[in-house]
Formats: C-alpha cells, sequence, structure tokens
C-alpha cells in the first residue's frame, strides 16, 4: 500500500509548493527558513489520526501537519481539511484544525512567517493568549532572519497569489471551526469530529472514553456488532486519541479487524505501522 493510499498523488498546491522549494534553494533560501519542511512518507505518531496524511513538519518535536481525510471520504486532497499534530505537547492540547485547505494554510504560513507559531495554536484558548503570543514574537524577531522570511513569504505570495489573513485568531478559532461543525455530525475528543456515511438518518450511539480508563473488550465487540459506521469511527478516533489503542494489543487488532470489514484498508495500514 502507498503511502497516500487511495489518493495515489499529492495535490497540485504540494507538488507546488515543491518546485518553488527547488526555485528558492538556487537562491540560497528555503521553506525551511520558516519552518516548514515538506515531507512525504513522514511516520505517523501514536496519536496521528489514521485518517490523516501528514505532509510536512516543523522540524522538530515531532510536530507535523497532515490532510485530513475524513476516513477516505474526501475526494481531492487539495479540498482536504489541515490538522496540525503536536505529539509532545499535553494531553487534550495536540491535535487541532489550523486550515480549511492547503491553499489557505500557504497563506497562515505566510501571515504567521513561521510554522512553528502555527503549532502554538493548539495551546491558546483565548482571543487575548493569541495577541500576547504575536507581540511576544515581535520583540524575538532578528532582523537578518526577518528579512529572509519576508523574502520567501514574497515568493510564495506571488506564486499562489493567496492574500495575507489579518486575523489569524478569526481565521482558526471561528472560520475554520464553523466550516468544520457544518461538515460534522458525530463529535469526538480530538474535535475533529465524524462526517455523515450515510444520508438516512440514525439514532448514533457514543462509547464514551476516557484516558488510561480500562476498557472491554467484549464490551467492544458488543458495540461494533450494533454500531453505525459514524459511530464506530467516532470510537476508534476517541481510543486513538486517548492512547487507548496504543495502551491495548488487543484493543488495536480489533479496531483494525473492523477498518478492515468497513473497506477502510489504507486507515487499517497505518495503525499497523504505529
Amino acid at each position: 500500500m502507498s503511502y497516500l493510499g487511495k489518493y495515489m498523488k499529492m495535490p497540485p498546491t504540494f507538488e507546488k509548493l515543491q518546485k518553488l522549494e527547488k526555485d528558492i534553494e538556487k537562491e540560497g533560501y528555503s521553506l525551511a527558513d520558516l519552518s516548514l519542511y515538506l515531507q512525504v512518507n513522514f511516520p505517523h505518531y501514536e496519536i496521528t489520526p489514521c485518517d490523516v496524511i501528514p505532509f510536512a513538519n516543523i522540524g522538530c518535536d515531532g510536530i507535523h501537519y497532515g490532510f485530513l481525510s475524513d476516513f477516505g471520504m474526501v475526494s481531492d486532497l487539495e479540498n482536504a481539511f489541515i490538522v496540525c499534530i503536536s505529539p509532545m505537547d499535553d494531553f487534550d492540547e495536540h491535535i487541532k484544525i489550523v486550515a480549511r485547505n492547503i491553499r489557505e494554510f500557504v497563506s497562515l504560513v505566510c501571515s504567521m512567517k513561521d510554522a512553528t507559531t502555527i503549532s502554538n495554536i493548539n495551546l491558546i484558548k483565548e482571543e487575548e493568549q493569541h495577541i500576547s503570543l504575536l507581540k511576544e514574537l515581535k520583540k524575538e524577531e532578528i532582523e537578518e532572519y526577518e528579512e529572509q522570511a519576508n523574502y520567501i513569504v514574497e515568493k510564495i505570495i506571488s506564486t499562489f497569489g493567496c492574500e495575507i489573513i489579518e486575523d489569524v485568531y478569526q481565521y482558526v478559532e471561528k472560520d475554520v471551526m464553523t466550516a468544520r461543525e457544518q461538515q460534522t455530525m458525530l463529535p469526538t475528543l480530538d474535535g475533529i469530529g465524524i462526517v455523515s456515511f450515510d444520508i438516512i438518518n440514525r439514532n448514533h450511539n457514543i462509547y464514551k472514553l476516557e484516558k488510561d480508563k480500562e476498557i472491554d473488550l467484549d464490551d467492544v465487540k458488543s458495540f461494533f456488532n450494533s454500531a453505525t459506521t459514524e459511530s464506530k469511527l467516532a470510537f476508534i478516533r476517541d481510543a486513538q486519541f486517548t492512547y487507548l489503542i496504543s495502551d491495548e494489543i488487543e484493543l488495536k487488532e480489533l479496531v483494525i479487524n473492523e477498518l478492515i470489514k468497513l473497506g477502510l484498508n489504507d486507515e487499517a495500514g497505518r495503525l499497523k505501522r504505529i
């Protein structure tokens, strides 16, 4: 199975970023100057949702960005939501949707001039915190680095025609979150949610999970036997988010088998490799 599974190739915007990287390297610059390292075949961490396809990292702490495929329901990765995964952050703060698609993600990088700063949004709860973060970063700017960053941002803008996002907090916390909420029909602990797989409205049961909570495998099997597809996927998201899949080998095997039954071989394969 390929890294991309059913999608076969990276979307056009990613490929344009790769080409831009090669072009600016000839001038002595790199997207790494914005802490953006493009990468395919980036390894999934235990906490990386199995339906997320990583495409970039920031070069430290395992922090990476990926396309949210919604268990294969997204037809084109060009239009997939972008998720930031911070494996080393505290529980409840390590996963966040940060952009509606890769094009807007590129605009976000240009706006912040640093992919690392975007990952810090995971820790921000209030607008005042966001404002304080920007002020602090402004104080820490080094003139030489700022010139490099500005030059690369100008190159990106001229290549993609993207626009600077003036109010990043409004964009990430309101615009992106609202757009995602309109798509989902079941909530999950990681804040990503589950989209509908069935046009028929049915009752969807939620299996409540908690970190470090002991789980009854027979109870889970019974749940899988009667639950809707969406309820099963919500369970799988929550079980991965709470590290229960990592801690319980039998549960992991059960989940992988259930994904295969649902025809989600790409996601099952990613879980197997973790």
